[in-house]
């Protein structure tokens, strides 16, 4: 009998475990910054981390990576130690040498979205669902701070958050120099920009109406998928979109817009398109949030030539550059 009970307590334990497991959320943190080179400092928007602690609602341990921000606007590639749990907040001190300033950021999450965030799946293409997988900060300059949402290789706001400055500094500036090569006043006099703006970044998140619509003289085309980068740092997809033209969606300028398609068995592309950015925040500066625009996309028969328009005029952009496709769908001509 006495055998039998530790058995079944064990049971019951590796059972309790695996349901902890379950609920205890895995994610990836990441920490970025506007990506500019400057008198030798090749990341001079780069800020360093005195403190980077994610709060979660389960009460476990997290945090942005060691160090300091990397990468660029709203992307870093580096890959960092897993977190655990429900993010639902922040409490970070960062030095940001470029303004010589210690910033607080202490910011709530909202709950109830967090709780939907880490439960929700997207699918993005025919073989894989994203579950919630990070959390990526991004600091621009004058204390202002971005939090996306990441599934894959999508990235969805979470919000734009105020990091306050930190009058008194000289205990976080002993902390924080300590084992540096060079101290603050090294680093003010290689970094010290005195018009740092974060007007830029907030431009860039400016949202409006607009949906994409192709035209294209091959009847035969398939359009599997649209994939926005955004100038907001978001990253969105829209999977096997309808023909002719999307739903209007309202959403930041896109930077690069990428689609895939195919004309027929083994006639599998891959076209991006770089906008501009001077041209397309001139085109879009006197349009409201809520009038309706349509980008349109042009694509020739023989599926080399790809051409971008905005109500019907054509759109300068800074490049287009149409690949053989590699991936294949559950429509493509080969099935």
């Amino acid at each position: 009998m006495g055998k039998f009970y530790k058995i079944l307590v064990l049971v019951i334990i590796s059972l309790n475990a695996s349901c902890q497991m379950e609920n205890n959320y895995e994610w990836q943190s990441d920490a970025v910054q506007p990506l500019l080179s400057v008198k030798g400092n090749e990341n001079v928007y780069c800020v360093e981390f005195v403190r980077g602690d994610i709060l979660t609602l389960e009460g476990n341990a997290a945090s942005l990576p060691f160090g300091g921000s990397a990468g660029q606007w709203g992307y870093s590639g580096s890959a960092w130690t897993s977190q655990h749990g429900t993010p639902i907040g922040a409490d970070v001190i960062y030095y940001a040498g470029y303004e010589d300033k210690f910033y607080h950021l202490k910011v709530d999450f909202p709950v109830e979205e967090m709780k939907k965030a880490v439960d929700t799946i997207y699918e993005y293409n025919d073989y894989r669902n994203e579950k919630f997988s990070g959390l990526t900060f991004g600091f621009a300059p004058q204390g202002m701070v971005v939090v996306w949402k990441e599934y894959g290789v999508m990235r969805i706001e979470l919000g734009r958050y105020q990091a306050v400055v930190i009058q008194d500094d000289k205990e976080l500036e002993k902390r924080l120099f300590k084992g540096w090569s060079m101290n603050r006043e090294e680093v003010k006099e290689r970094d010290f920009m005195p018009d740092a703006s974060c007007a830029k970044w907030d431009m860039y998140r400016k949202r409006y109406t607009f949906r994409v619509k192709m035209e294209n003289e091959n009847p035969a085309l398939r359009l599997f998928q649209y994939c926005f980068t955004n100038y907001n740092g978001e990253q969105t997809i829209i999977f096997m979109p309808p023909l002719p033209a999307t739903s209007y969606d309202n959403r930041a300028l896109p930077q690069i817009l990428e689609l895939d398609w195919e004309t027929g068995p083994g006639e599998t592309f891959r076209g991006n398109v770089f906008l501009n950015e001077r041209v397309i925040f001139e085109k879009f500066k006197d349009f409201k949030t809520e009038d309706k625009q349509e980008f349109e996309i042009k694509i020739s028969k023989d599926n080399r030539v790809l051409e971008l328009l905005l109500n019907n005029e054509p759109l300068e952009v800074d490049s287009v550059r149409i690949y053989k496709g590699s991936v294949s769908y559950k429509g493509s001509y080969h099935f």
